[in-house]
């Protein structure tokens, strides 16, 4: 710091003599350009965060290193850095020893650069030349180791493995990038697998600054869909790609999920810590899905498993059943035989009872035949007698009848209720008499009636006939 100062010292003091000791712009960057060259003459080793990563299209990258933990907080120290082509494939071939790394927003990494003002922008940039790789190894696994310790100190480590996987989880809620490899690698395996599952995909970034908000967006979303199981996938890459699965944020949205997750993130050697934290993990996205598969055919294989004992143990409960039923088959076809034999001779009996009762009727038949004629002369005969006694009856009838009387001259008298009067009806009772041509009323009178002149005929009402009668 003393010989910056120095510098800046020796600058100053060559601006003696100019008009009032005022800098021209150039002459100030110059200047500053000159102090910073001087106080830093070499290269220096610097640490910090990524933030603003981005390749242009000359092939040069820039990025900004800020404080660890800092985020996008404007009023904290950064540096501008630029890592020019030319330099790139040195920082490459580095990061790739030391077990593919790759520069990346979010990367803590410890930088070897040149300090540089730049007069064009006026700020002062560093000039990467180097990297060193174990440093951000060291970083990541001390991350890593934290995260870890944190999830098991709350109970959260194997919490999600823990949650009940459906016996058929055919209804998929997918976390990943739609249209990546790892997307269509997956929703491949389920699809060739013959069973009828359903993907509910969650589009959400894998890699970058929004790939932790996102992954935990998707796994709240999908923890309240109507699906069986969450499935968080994503392809190869190299190990910073795969950042966000280390993550605390990421870990505790799938150990808190209430759904089981299966991890499929793509890397064949390491273990994330979403993986540990999951309920169940595999080594590619491919494979993620074909556990998913092999559950359901385990179920399937159990069902027909479980079939195939059922019908076992049936075959050996009908075992007994059906030796008894031929039993009482055979005792059954016993005797219906002796009841068809008895019944076949009562059977033979009856038909000649009928044979003897046929002959016996046609024998009738024929008696019948011949005297038909005899009994029709009888019964011709019988039936005039009936008839002349018939005649001679109604002849009688007609003599008696009452209209022969009437015509005779006779009378028939009736009381109100229109029976005969055959007594003295009482005085003042009113009758009805009839004659052959007209009926006619009157009323009792027994003083008049009581002394009839000799010699006159008695025709009272009340007696219903004259003296004649």
């Amino acid at each position: 710091m003393s010989s910056a100062v120095e510098g800046i010292g020796a600058v100053v003091g060559d601006t003696a003599g100019q008009p009032d000791g005022t800098w021209s712009v150039s002459g100030l960057a110059a200047a500053v350009g000159e102090t910073i060259q001087r106080a830093f003459p070499s290269e220096v080793w610097v640490r910090g965060e990524i933030i603003g990563y981005s390749a242009a299209a000359s092939g040069h990258v820039y990025f900004n290193l800020i404080e660890p933990g800092a985020g996008n907080d404007r009023r904290g120290a950064r540096m501008r850095v630029a890592l020019f082509k030319g330099r790139q494939r040195g920082v490459n071939r580095d990061l790739a020893a030391a077990g593919g790394l790759t520069l990346d927003d979010g990367i803590e990494v410890r930088i070897r650069a040149e300090v540089e003002y730049y007069a064009g922008s006026g700020q002062v940039q560093l000039i990467m030349s180097g990297v060193d790789p174990h440093f951000t190894l060291g970083v990541l696994a001390a991350d890593r180791e934290r995260t870890l310790a944190e999830l098991t100190k709350s109970g959260l480590l194997r919490r999600n493995a823990a949650v009940p996987l459906a016996l058929v989880p055919l209804r998929v809620g997918l976390v990943t990038a739609a249209g990546s490899a790892a997307h269509a690698d997956f929703v491949h395996e389920l699809e060739t697998s013959g069973y009828a599952f359903e993907v509910l995909l969650c589009d959400a970034r894998v890699q970058g600054v929004t790939a932790e908000a996102d992954v935990v967006a998707a796994l709240r979303t999908l923890g309240g869909a109507d699906v069986d199981v969450v499935a968080v996938v994503r392809g190869g890459g190299d190990r910073t790609d795969l950042l966000a699965f280390d993550l605390a944020g990421v870990a505790k949205a799938i150990a808190l999920c209430p759904l089981p997750v299966f991890c499929g993130i793509g890397h064949e050697t390491d273990t994330s810590v979403a993986d540990q934290v999951a309920h169940t993990a595999a080594k590619t996205p491919t494979a993620c899905a074909g556990a998913l598969v092999a559950h359901v055919a385990a179920f399937d294989e159990r069902l027909v498993g479980a079939r195939r004992t059922l019908g076992l143990l049936a075959e050996r409960r009908l075992v007994r059943p059906r030796a008894r039923l031929g039993e009482i088959r055979l005792r059954l076809g016993h005797h219906a035989q002796r009841h068809c034999r008895a019944a076949t001779g009562k059977l033979a009996g009856a038909r000649q009872a009928l044979q003897r009762s046929r002959a016996y009727a046609q024998r009738g038949m024929a008696s019948l035949r011949s005297q038909r004629p005899r009994l029709q002369r009888a019964s011709t005969r019988r039936l005039d007698a009936a008839k002349a006694r018939l005649r001679s009856a109604s002849a009688l009838v007609s003599a008696v009848a009452p209209e022969r009387t009437l015509a005779r001259g006779f009378s028939i008298t009736r009381s109100a209720d229109g029976s005969i009067v055959r007594e003295l009806p009482a005085s003042g009772d009113t009758i009805s008499t009839q004659t052959q041509h007209a009926v006619f009323a009157s009323v009792v009178d027994h003083d008049r009636s009581a002394n009839p002149q000799p010699g006159e005929p008695d025709d009272d009402p009340a007696t219903g006939r004259t003296t004649d009668d």
